[in-house]
């Protein structure tokens, strides 16, 4: 039975475990990583890494969905696509009622491939509503971002300088209400525009974008990589009447092939 309101703590990392471990066995969050990422605890942070050997081809995070996968003719021969709950408590992300994603996190290290075509980050956030409207946000080393629409070929808000921001601990407010979505930190607001329908996205993974109640935060692309800390993640459901709540509550993807967890992601990004 899914929540209908309120907070939940999806991670916390005074609990001093990586965030699929957090609340097992009932935990929010998978991790995965097909090719090479990592996570790992200490001193209140999981690290997320998925810059091994240079390497952009490397991806891996953590979602609040399994998937399922099937094989494909085409590269790189399997196909995935969401299929339940990692906890089927999760709530509806209704965008009337509001909702709010925060998390705490720094970026260590991000590469990009700096192609303004193909806007690329080593860190991202996407949220989708109940009706799939949502957002997806990158992060980089001075910069932040939102794609603009389903081609993932052209930047949307964006804003820059941000490079002491994004290299500390900092809490983030992801608001999403009605038709809008706005990222803030502390009473700053970063970013602020109209939700994206990215459903008509096509490509290996693209089926996320057509799933509901939908988070994922991480490296989905082999375009970019980085090397993360991620402190805290909740989750606050009924949010409308305080969209802009600037709390610092601290609180793709992954299948199973053959014993493994692998993520969830977008490969069709390279």
């Amino acid at each position: 039975m899914a929540l209908d309101g309120g907070l939940i703590t999806l991670y916390d990392g005074a609990s001093g475990v990586t965030p699929n471990q957090y609340n097992a066995p009932s935990n929010w969050l998978i991790f995965g990583s097909p090719n090479g990422g990592t996570q790992s605890f200490n001193s209140g942070v999981t690290n997320l890494n998925t810059s091994a050997s240079n390497n952009n081809a490397i991806y891996g995070g953590y979602s609040n969905y399994n998937v399922a996968v099937t094989p494909s003719a085409t590269s790189p021969f399997f196909n995935i696509t969401p299929t339940t709950l990692v906890n089927s408590s999760f709530p509806s992300l209704n965008r009337d009622a509001g909702y709010k994603l925060s998390f705490t996190m720094r970026i260590n290290s991000q590469v990009d491939n700096q192609d303004p075509s193909h806007p690329r980050a080593g860190f991202s956030v996407i949220v989708l509503s109940s009706d799939n409207q949502g957002i997806e946000i990158g992060f980089r080393t001075s910069d932040i971002f939102s794609q603009a629409n389903a081609n993932f070929n052209a930047i949307g808000e964006q804003v820059n300088n941000v490079s002491s921001l994004l290299s500390n601990l900092s809490t983030y407010d992801l608001n999403v209400s009605g038709n809008s979505y706005t990222l803030s930190s502390g009473a700053t607001t970063l970013l602020s525009g109209s939700l994206r329908n990215y459903t008509t996205a096509t490509g290996f993974g693209s089926d996320v974008y057509r799933t509901s109640n939908f988070i994922f935060l991480g490296d989905d692309t082999t375009s970019a990589r980085a090397n993360i800390d991620l402190r805290a993640v909740s989750l606050t459901t009924n949010a409308t009447a305080v969209p802009f709540d600037f709390s610092t509550t601290p609180g793709t993807v992954a299948l199973v092939l053959g014993g493994a967890v692998k993520l969830l992601l977008r490969k069709k990004k390279s």
